[in-house]
This record gives C-alpha cells, structure tokens and sequence, in this order.
C-alpha cells in the first residue's frame, strides 16, 4: 500500500502546485503493464533499469521516484 500513498501524494501535488507535474501522471497511467517482462522493456526505452509492483501491476525503474525522474526528463 506504500506505493498506492505515494501514486496520491504525486496526484495530490499535481493538483496543488499546478501542470508542471501533470505529465509524470499523464504517463504514468500508460506505463502500468500486467506483466514485469513488459514493464523492464518499458524502463530500457525510459533509460533506467528494473521493475517493481504497484498493487498487481507492474512499473518500470527500480522504484517510483526514478520512474518519475525517467519520465520527466525531456526527449
């Protein structure tokens, strides 16, 4: 449940500090993948390693703060 806390923390500071931090969940909703294989694909294009589970769902990175370093960065 620990991951679940921190995917409503980051929705809660969208809404309060503004879009700027929009596009991390924006992504986020399309990197939920039902297997860990699909999720550690995700992370080579995102430029990070690793997987780990939100609920029984995968993510890429080793953890959600990399994700959301990963997915910020621009192209």
């Amino acid at each position: 449940m620990k991951l679940f806390s921190a995917f409503q923390l980051a929705l809660t500071s969208s809404l309060i500090f503004g879009a700027s931090s929009v596009a991390p969940m924006r992504a986020q909703a399309n990197d939920m993948f039902s297997s860990k294989v699909a999720a550690e694909q995700r992370a080579k294009e995102l430029r990070c390693t690793g997987s780990f589970a939100m609920g029984k769902e995968w993510m890429p990175c080793k953890d959600f703060a990399t994700y959301e370093k990963a997915v910020s960065k621009k192209p």
